[in-house]
């Protein structure tokens, strides 16, 4: 056991972690260093004693790793975020708001719309239009911006994009070339509604290696209601239709869907079943962003309904890959990402750090869902405000000490996303309360999959996330 350290008055502290039982043995994950460790009797005892009295008799060699570990601290100790400032701005991906309009009139739409639909497409240079011009720019001041980083990504988004398909046919030629005369490597993803997909379009995409997702809400019944047409009339006859496009060319090129949840819609478990049916590769869930009250806000019960779907689907994950079948349920995927990664999370995304978004007037934001939102961090060319962007890292912060600091999920949320605690609460950068339980069991369901999979087939940890493990 090795000597004894007294620690009295002012001594080691646990920090923020989670202890859980798996696969019949105890794991703890360690909020500070983002490491997932097998617990041992000793470290167990020390751990427990540190629990009850704050301080007390334990081994020097266990108290070394438990510091080593992020388990054990002095109080009131800052992570390495805290003392260095502001990342800095390793631009990678862009965002490019093509347009707002939308032929949609989705139920759940967060943008600011009358009769919650966007008029239809109109020329270049109206508003709510890129232009020509801009997109050029915007893509330019990307491959400046990417310093020595060979790889970047370009997001075409809306509105919904395919509106605006021949701007869209001719960025992506000149994007490439400009990247190539640049010594880089651009690559091209589209989100997209799905119901504008034509044949010459699914050609397009497919023989220029542009990543599509579709926004697709399930089987008929939930799709219509969720995404109609402003008329009323149901999108889901459109969608199917858009897909057999791209199913036919499709070679192997996966394809995502990603579920909006909204109230009173979350049967996830026959949502995937159904998507998957489809032909999609990858399946993605996420509650609709909305203010507090509204009705498409999934409540706590809707919320633990789909949980409860969740652990179907993560053991569903868990049977895929020791089957060597690759997994569809992506959000599982991002989970085990993180957790495999294991570095420390200050932030919830990438918004405003690797990440930013050009709205159609040229303004930058941190990313789409915040375009109009707070202030404008720049524009392409005259590049980026560093004051604006210190001021929206300095309240992101802000959030993480004041409402996140002891939590042990918060390298999962950081908060929470920004839009979303604007739209409840008013405030960017309020923490996202009302999801905390939520996030937990799902991050904690997380961790538990991820030990299964680590003791069974830990092939394909390393094969598809990389090289890391549990301690």
């Amino acid at each position: 056991m090795g000597n004894i350290v007294r620690m009295p008055d002012v001594g080691a502290a646990l920090l923020p972690h989670r202890s859980f039982t798996a696969e019949g043995d105890m794991y703890l994950y360690a909020a500070e260093s983002g490491g997932l460790f097998r617990v041992a009797d000793g470290v167990r005892d020390a751990l427990s004693a540190l629990a009850s009295h704050g301080a007390g008799d334990v081994p020097a060699e266990i108290l070394s790793d438990l510091r080593r570990a992020g388990l054990v601290g002095m109080p009131g100790e800052r992570g390495t975020e805290e003392r260095v400032g502001h990342p800095p701005l390793r631009l990678r991906t862009l965002v490019l708001m093509l347009t707002t309009a939308c032929n949609l009139a989705c139920r759940y739409c967060y943008e600011d719309r009358e009769e919650g639909c966007a008029p239809p497409a109109r020329e270049a240079g109206a508003p709510g239009e890129m232009s020509p011009e801009l997109l050029r720019e915007s893509v330019g001041f990307l491959l400046d911006r990417a310093g020595e980083s060979r790889k970047v990504s370009v997001v075409l988004f809306g509105g919904e994009p395919l509106l605006r398909f021949p701007l869209l046919r001719g960025a992506v030629h000149e994007a490439r070339a400009m990247a190539e005369e640049r010594g880089k490597e651009i690559s091209f993803s589209l989100t997209t509604n799905g119901t504008l997909l034509t044949a010459e379009i699914a050609r397009f995409l497919r023989e220029n290696r542009v990543s599509v997702c579709v926004s697709v809400d399930g089987p008929r019944e939930v799709h219509d209601v969720n995404r109609p047409y402003a008329s009323g009339r149901g999108s889901y006859d459109d969608v199917e239709r858009g897909l057999a496009h791209l199913m036919e060319i499709r070679s192997g090129y996966p394809l995502a869907a990603r579920v909006t949840l909204g109230s009173g819609a979350v049967d996830v478990r026959t949502t995937f079943r159904h998507l998957r049916g489809l032909g999609f590769d990858e399946v993605g869930f996420a509650p609709a962003s909305a203010a507090e009250g509204s009705h498409t806000a999934l409540t706590g019960e809707e919320l633990d309904a789909v949980l409860d779907g969740f652990r179907d689907l993560a053991a569903e994950y868990v049977d895929d890959v020791r089957e060597r079948r690759m997994p569809a349920f992506s959000n599982m995927t991002q989970i085990l990402g993180l957790i495999h990664r294991g570095d420390p999370m200050p932030y919830p995304c990438g918004a405003g750090i690797g990440m930013l978004a050009v709205d159609p007037s040229g303004a930058l934001y941190p990313c789409h869902r915040l375009c109009g939102v707070g202030d404008s961090m720049g524009d392409p060319s005259r590049g980026v405000a560093s004051d604006a962007r210190a001021r929206f890292l300095d309240g992101a912060r802000r959030r993480r000490e004041s409402g996140c600091d002891a939590c042990w999920a918060k390298n999962f949320c950081a908060g929470g996303c920004y839009h979303d605690a604007y739209l409840r609460q008013g405030d960017l950068f309020a923490p996202s309360t009302h999801y905390c339980r939520w996030i937990k069991e799902l991050f904690l369901l997380g961790l538990r999959t991820y030990v299964r999979i680590q003791n069974e087939t830990p092939t394909f940890l390393d094969a598809v996330l990389g090289e890391r493990g549990i301690a």
